[in-house]
């Protein structure tokens, strides 16, 4: 295999056309025997391999930075650069990361597993190495997904004026689901304009027989010509150099535009408008393209599954109902809810705060909006959470999918700050279910004519069909306080010890139920509150009580169990739990 001899890509340059052609085959049946062994995104990394490859055989990464956005497309890029043995155990404890990571390779020069923020990275870097007076490039990697998010039109509207700044625009007409908005149609008109990429090609090939200097005043003059054939490009507008579209897939047509872009970057931004094709190569990711997104190795039903069931049923009977999500519309269990609902859904593409008070703006209106985001990115929204929802009082539902530990997705995705931002703001609810039934109930509270906003967090995890009390009664002097479905790894943890302490599952975080926490204080001598999120969640409230109404011999007893969200490394939920279940059952013993 030709595989084999790639260490790093500088062995890229030794290869022929043909060559590359082959290992781009052998790329792709890698990628696809990776992640049918270890779950990960699939569609989206066979559609880019083509891109990667060209972009190394021309540039010089590392000296020339490549940053990713957003980082599952850059599985081939890993393969590439010296990984292929910990690719093997991809998101999994002690594999790769599903997501560039600086610390796993000075090939991966920013983190990145949030859509929408390479540019403005790019930006920084690229005013960085001038100050410095250093000389690389920077090559940014958008997918069209993430130009429905506004941090992208900022840090084009800051890249005026940048040398050796390339941007390359995968565009598969696809995030997660299929793109949306009006950048997706105006995409799709530059893809149509071939009168104009006719002239273009023509254009091009007509200034590379000039002078450089008399080629550069020439093309300006050109190029506002074909803006009156083809209308304004937006990219033009802002100051880039617009190259496209052109054809993701042919190794030959990509060198040749990277190769011409290495040479004119160095006077202005360049965007080259990239057309791929998801899941190229694989019939079955290619005929449905959502679903194989990315692979997934679990049982059902998961909470997500339970939501998308449970509203689709409360909105039969309720046309106030509407939903909105941020390009996660079967990561957050809407498929089904669009297709009996469509004039009620919203998919807002990658654009959290847009969709927050889009969401508050609704609910001024008296619709009952349920916003459906990942914990991870809900945090991208605090802002419109304070200044939109609660200082009106607007009853958005929150609807925090992925809450807590991450699994294989890893650090990038961990869902362990939204209690701490969400439980400093008075007149919010704060839910958790551990089980089917509780979350159905919730939902039920949430449906109704309520007058605050509200919150119920979940992970990535199958909920029990079970129903366990709230308060399990232990043989012992010692209780332990949990929040949601971490109370179902705590029972899998003492139902293995002899003495086993009271169980208080904590479904109502907020409001805290500090009359209960009272009276259980009275006939137990030590209390364990465990948490999946950082200092400043669940411990932080019961904390504050305490302190306010001076009940220190009750905060006397108290132990606090908290993840450390920056020591969250990719492995499963249980592994990335661990720590904390060690730490349990050592001060049980």
């Amino acid at each position: 295999m030709l595989l084999d001899s790639i260490s790093s890509p500088l062995d890229l340059r030794a290869l022929t056309l043909a060559d590359l052609t082959a290992l781009c085959a052998e790329l792709r049946d890698e990628i696809i025997r990776i992640t049918r062994l270890n779950g990960g995104h699939l569609g989206s990394n066979l559609g880019s391999i083509e891109l990667i490859v060209a972009a190394h055989f021309v540039f010089e990464c590392p000296t020339d930075r490549f940053i990713f956005d957003v980082g599952h497309q850059a599985y081939s890029h890993k393969l590439l650069t010296g990984r292929r043995k910990i690719m093997e155990n991809l998101r999994k404890a002690g594999g790769a990361s599903g997501f560039p990571d600086p610390s796993e390779s000075v090939f991966d020069h920013f983190i990145a597993g949030h859509a929408s923020t390479a540019l403005s990275a790019a930006v920084g870097i690229a005013k960085a190495r001038d100050l410095k007076k250093l000389n690389f490039r920077v090559i940014s990697r958008l997918g069209d997904g993430s130009m429905s998010g506004g941090m992208v039109y900022e840090a084009m509207n800051n890249s005026s004026g940048l040398s050796n700044f390339i941007v390359i625009l995968n565009d598969n007409q696809m995030s997660i689901s299929e793109s949306v908005g009006s950048m997706r149609t105006y995409l799709s008109r530059l893809m149509r304009s071939k009168k104009c990429l006719i002239l273009r090609k023509r254009f091009r090939n007509f200034l590379n027989l000039m002078p450089t200097r008399f080629a550069k005043g020439l093309e300006s003059v050109v190029r506002n010509s074909l803006a009156i054939i083809d209308g304004n490009n937006v990219f033009e507008e802002l100051g880039f150099h617009y190259i496209g579209p052109v054809d993701g897939h042919n190794l030959q047509d990509l060198i040749e535009v990277f190769r011409n872009v290495r040479d004119i970057a160095n006077y202005k931004p360049v965007i080259i408008h990239a057309i791929t094709q998801k899941g190229k190569g694989y019939k079955d990711a290619e005929n449905d393209i959502t679903r194989l997104h990315g692979l997934e190795h679990s049982s059902s039903p998961r909470y997500t599954d339970i939501f998308g069931n449970k509203i689709t049923e409360l909105a039969e009977s309720d046309e106030r109902i509407v939903c909105i999500t941020a390009a996660m519309k079967n990561g957050c269990g809407l498929v089904e809810f669009e297709k009996r609902f469509p004039e009620r859904f919203f998919d807002v593409g990658i654009a959290e705060e847009h969709a927050v008070t889009f969401a508050a703006g609704l609910a001024k209106e008296g619709l009952k909006p349920f916003v459906c985001i990942y914990s991870t990115f809900l945090q991208r929204a605090f802002d419109q959470i304070l200044h939109d929802v609660i200082l009106q009082n607007l009853p958005v539902r929150f609807i925090i999918d992925k809450a807590g530990f991450p699994g294989p997705d890893g650090k990038t995705h961990a869902g362990l700050s939204d209690i701490a931002l969400l439980q400093n703001f008075n007149n919010i609810v704060i839910e958790a279910p551990s089980s089917r039934r509780d979350l159905e109930d919730i939902l039920e509270l949430m449906a109704a004519d309520i007058p605050y906003p509200i919150a119920v967090r979940f992970p990535k995890a199958t909920a029990p069909d079970h129903f366990r009390p709230s308060i399990v009664p232990g043989n012992s002097g010692t209780l332990v306080i949990s929040t949601g479905d971490i109370g179902n790894i705590i029972h899998r943890v003492i139902d293995r010890l002899e003495s086993r302490p009271t169980i208080w599952n904590v479904r109502s975080i907020k409001p805290f139920d500090f009359d209960t926490l009272l009276n259980l204080s009275k006939t137990h001598q030590k209390i364990l509150v465990i948490e999946e999120g950082v200092f400043g969640g669940v411990s932080n409230i019961i904390l504050e009580k305490l302190i306010a109404e001076k009940l220190f011999n009750i905060l006397r007893k108290i132990e606090f169990i908290s993840a450390d969200k920056d020591s969250v490394q990719t492995a499963s939920r249980e592994e990335q739990m661990n720590p904390m279940t060690l730490k349990l059952t050592a001060s049980l013993e």
